[in-house]
């Protein structure tokens, strides 16, 4: 009758567990639903450390698998971090995924972590997200599935916060990244992830560096985070939900600055923004499209913090016409008068170069990327103003070959066409807003290193046709020359 009693107290038991075991698997699905996260015929890679976290993200994908018709393989990374544990977590994670008869594919970081520049917990988190990319490729899979819980989202928010992040940093944990990382605990708290996993009776590992207060999340989740609970018991939810908030608000911000980008056009190694139209936008929208032309060029904005931000914002607000910033990731930043030019190492640089002109014919210039026409002519034929920039008409009664093209020189100087007095090529450029960089690209015809045409702009008013002028040299760019912006 004992033994009656206890079987039927268990089976009472199970009963009154099951609720809340569905119910969490319920939230779990809402989840998925609510972000798109996985799709029907998705292949899901789960990233599972043995913690409670990935056991419990494994265990309920799996009850889920067929609901959203997918398949699963469990991916573990080895950090190299605990020789003395490490290998004891990989058998565990593999005696789990075994067990459900899931395919299993593991890792040993092949270097060393802590011989990485950065912070520890940062390289230990590239090297994994590599790993999990690589097992996506090699299985063909369509989503990497995490296990970052509603406690992970307020510690974030928390940790960002106290470092002085702006609006994108308090978004968070996104829930979905770059369309294929899930998280599909993200709605879910710590404490629901260790009920279910009790009532459901399994076992995860407990990673001792979890309690290590030298981490600032983990001095956050142990200290700070219960402390403001003594204020809010809810300030895990209510975090969560401010992050949610912020997201989408900043979303709203990406499309709007994405739409003006697009507007105002550039290409793949140069963005470029024009300030006249940048400066009327409101600072909030600035500061994200600033956001996005650096993303745009460095491909992340990892390591560019606030300071970066408003170092660009001042190029843009301030008064020296030409100014650069260096980022972090070898992006440069240039204020080239009434431009901002965002852009990674550039793949073609200027470089000085000289090409003698011997005489009439057609001569290719390598460095430009274009050939020059040289031709003798009666001033019969000379037109009065030539039909584009890059054809000149010159008096050629005092010059002698051989003639020469190069790049700006150190001092040189010229009297600009319908001037008197000699201008110095350096202030010329700086009329006409040339920039720096481009400065060394603009070819200049000379006669004995004197200048006498600079090339698409001006000639030199002592080479201009006049009533006396019995020989005429016309030089012709069929193409423009390369000039980089």
């Amino acid at each position: 009758m004992n033994s009656s009693s206890k079987d039927l107290s268990g089976q009472s038991k199970l009963s009154a567990f099951i609720p809340h075991i569905n119910k969490m698997i319920s939230q779990v699905r809402e989840t998925i639903l609510k972000h798109d996260m996985i799709v029907p015929g998705d292949r899901v890679v789960v990233g599972v450390s043995g913690g409670p976290d990935s056991v419990c993200l494994l265990d309920i994908l799996f009850k889920l698998k067929n609901d959203f018709n997918i398949d699963l393989i469990v991916a573990h990374f080895d950090h190299g971090l605990r020789p003395d544990q490490d290998q004891d977590e990989t058998r565990f994670v593999e005696a789990l995924a075994l067990s459900l008869g899931v395919p299993f594919q593991t890792a040993r970081a092949g270097y060393d972590i802590t011989a990485q520049k950065g912070s520890l917990e940062e390289q230990a988190r590239r090297a994994r997200y590599r790993f999990f990319e690589d097992v996506r490729r090699s299985v063909s899979g369509t989503r990497i599935a995490l296990g970052h819980n509603l406690d992970d989202q307020a510690e974030t928010v928390l940790m960002r916060l106290l470092r002085g992040s702006g609006l994108s940093g308090l978004t968070g944990i996104p829930p979905v990244r770059a369309g294929r990382i899930i998280r599909p605990l993200i709605e879910s708290g710590r404490r629901e992830i260790e009920s279910y996993l009790s009532l459901r009776e399994c076992r995860y590992i407990t990673d001792p560096s979890n309690r290590d207060t030298r981490y600032l999340r983990n001095r956050i989740r142990h200290t700070l985070l219960p402390h403001l609970q003594d204020y809010q018991p809810r300030i895990v939810e209510i975090l969560g939900h401010t992050a949610d908030v912020v997201r989408r608000e900043s979303e709203f911000l990406d499309k709007a600055a994405e739409d003006w980008m697009r507007e105002t056009g550039g290409d793949s190694e140069v963005i470029e923004i024009p300030l006249a139209g940048f400066m009327q936008l409101d600072e909030a929208l600035r500061r994200r499209v600033i956001r996005k032309a650096v993303q745009a060029s460095a491909g992340s904005l990892r390591r560019i913090g606030f300071r970066h931000l408003e170092a660009i914002q001042g190029l843009a607000q301030g008064k020296r016409p030409q100014s650069m910033a260096h980022l972090p990731g070898d992006i440069t930043v240039e204020r080239v008068y009434d431009r901002l030019l965002f852009h990674g190492p550039l793949k073609w640089k200027p470089k000085a170069f000289s090409y003698l002109l011997e005489g009439p014919g057609t001569y290719y210039l390598e460095a430009l990327q274009c050939s020059v026409l040289i031709e003798e002519c009666d001033k019969g034929v000379f037109p009065g103003r030539s039909a584009t920039p890059w054809t000149a008409f010159l008096n050629a009664d005092d010059l002698t070959y051989p003639l020469m093209i190069r790049s700006v020189r150190p001092g040189d100087r010229f009297v600009p066409f319908g001037m008197k007095g000699h201008k110095k090529l350096k202030d010329f450029f700086i009329d006409r807003k040339i920039p720096s960089r481009g400065r060394k690209q603009v070819p200049i015809l000379t006669c004995r290193d004197r200048p006498l045409w600079i090339c698409g702009l001006r000639i030199d008013d002592r080479c201009k046709i006049t009533s006396g002028t019995r020989k005429v040299l016309k030089v012709v760019f069929p193409q423009a020359p390369k000039v980089d912006p």
